[in-house]
């Protein structure tokens, strides 16, 4: 209002000048001839001043206005961007898929009537670090803040995080971005954000893809404190290490200036919280639950090296599958897939790639009396659910469109093992698979694996695949391609 109020002031004087005249005739006042002539001649200069700044003002209101609603209208764009349009209620959200949270081993049928059990999420056992993360909470929901939960895959990260919001900010709003491009347009349109969390699960993917999220934006959404927002995130430790690590140029890498300077400025404006092993007092509380959800009572009775949150996502069979298979083509599927997901290529891996840097995994007497369809029949043993149809697979097939499979997804729980047969880090994998990526990964797939490559110490892979990334336009690649070539000294 205080822009139209000041206009009071011009408009009262504009109408003054302008009717005293015209009133003192109507009132026929004897007033002298050139008093009434001075003020007609004093009230003229006066509209002729008047009526320009007064247009001038006028116009920049109309302008201001129009900023403002498409301010609005780009706010409005960003949350509608979001699922629930402008967010859902954290008490609100109960969707394992939406959450992200790792399919959980199936629930009985004799056990599926019980109101108190989901179908989707197994009774909540509290975790150690519980009190201090909520605590932490409780804190920030005043200024707002940066939460980061760091852990192995299906360690329970993702559950214990949103187990945590909803038992402190049950009524604050959950805004879930897909991607960086989500994040950012909630930082440059500026929406009403008050009393939000934004949900970053799998926080690498918003800090390595095409449009990553870079410091300022993150310190954008944090600035405010007067209208709280609290990013959450969670991400594995070895990549966790490996986005917060800068190769200096005697370790022949290209410094400050390196691929992960962003990311590792990011994430060291969160605090951190460990999500690692099951510790006994922990799986005590799930002894406790046992009775009243049958699938953590499945899970404690077979606990063995796992975590009660990998064993419900069915983790020790993912691995006997893996591990002991009696299909040597099957598994050589999902090693291959294991492998590239660990060179650094895109979750979605398409059949193509899969056949050709399977065989690289098969001794020459199996190459040699494979049947035409020993890929078919391969990749359909990888896709086999585990536990009597959980739903839980090495392999899942993926498709933006129906009646299209664009490629297969590895199940993280083995991408994150590394006991033998696994083809173990990305700096232990062999040389000839990194080259045989070279004929098999689509350019688009290059900047990732460049990523890779370069924190394996392995920069001529690095060097190729950003080439090829550069090549067909992508232009993260082209920077690192050149940070890189120019520490090398090419300049």
């Amino acid at each position: 209002l205080r822009p139209w109020a000041a206009l009071a002031g011009p408009l009262l004087a504009v109408a003054v000048v302008t009717a005293t005249p015209a009133g003192l005739q109507a009132g026929e006042l004897a007033w002298p001839k050139w008093l009434v002539a001075g003020l007609v001649a004093v009230g003229g200069v006066l509209v002729g001043v008047w009526t320009p700044l007064l247009k001038a003002r006028t116009d920049a209101l109309a302008a201001r206005t129009t900023r403002a609603a498409e301010r609005a209208a780009l706010a409005d764009e960003a949350l509608g961007r979001l699922p629930g349009s402008k967010g859902l209620l954290v008490e609100e959200v109960n969707s394992r898929a939406l959450l992200h949270i790792h399919e959980a081993i199936p629930l009985p049928p004799d056990a599926a009537q019980r109101q108190e059990l989901s179908a989707e999420l197994p009774l909540y056992v509290p975790r150690d670090t519980d009190a201090d993360l909520r605590a932490t909470l409780e804190a920030m929901r005043k200024t707002g803040g940066f939460l980061l939960l760091i852990g192995p895959a299906a360690a329970g990260k993702t559950r214990t995080a949103y187990e945590a919001i909803r038992a402190v900010l049950p009524r604050w709003r959950l805004l879930m971005p897909g991607d960086a491009a989500d994040v950012t347009a909630l930082a440059t349109a500026d929406p009403p954000l008050r009393n939000s969390v934004v949900w970053l699960d799998e926080i690498q993917e918003f800090l390595t893809g095409p449009e990553p999220l870079v410091p300022v934006t993150v310190r954008r959404l944090l600035a405010d404190t007067s209208h709280p927002v609290i990013l959450i995130g969670t991400i594995w430790p070895a990549t966790f290490d490996q986005l917060r690590t800068i190769k200096t140029a005697a370790d022949g890498g290209a410094g400050e200036a390196g691929p992960s300077r962003g990311s590792r400025d990011i994430l060291e404006m969160a605090r951190r919280f460990s999500i690692a092993a099951w510790s006994e007092r922990e799986w005590g509380r799930a002894q406790e639950l046992a009775h009243r959800d049958p699938r953590i009572e499945t899970a404690a009775r077979h606990r063995g090296a796992h975590g009660l949150a990998q064993v419900l996502s069915a983790a020790p069979e993912l691995i006997h599958r893996w591990q002991q298979a009696d299909n040597p083509f099957g598994q050589s599927v999902i090693t291959a897939a294991v492998a590239a997901r660990r060179c650094g290529h895109p979750n979605v891996l398409p059949a193509s790639l899969l056949e050709g840097l399977a065989q690289e995994f098969l001794a020459a007497p199996q190459r040699a009396t494979a049947a035409s369809t020993w890929f078919a029949d391969a990749l359909t043993w990888a896709c086999d659910v585990v536990l009597n149809g959980g739903g839980i697979a090495p392999l899942q097939p993926y498709a933006e469109t129906i009646g299209h499979i664009d490629g297969y997804q590895v199940s993280d729980v083995l991408v994150d093992h590394t006991v033998a047969p696994a083809p173990g880090t990305a700096e232990t994998i062999p040389d000839e698979i990194w080259t045989r990526l070279l004929s098999l990964a689509t350019p688009e797939a290059g900047r990732g694996i460049g990523r890779a490559a370069y924190f394996a110490g392995r920069f001529d892979h690095a060097r190729t695949h950003w080439e090829r990334a550069a090549d067909a336009g992508d232009t993260r690649a082209m920077r690192h391609l050149g940070t890189l070539l120019s520490d090398q000294g090419q300049t």
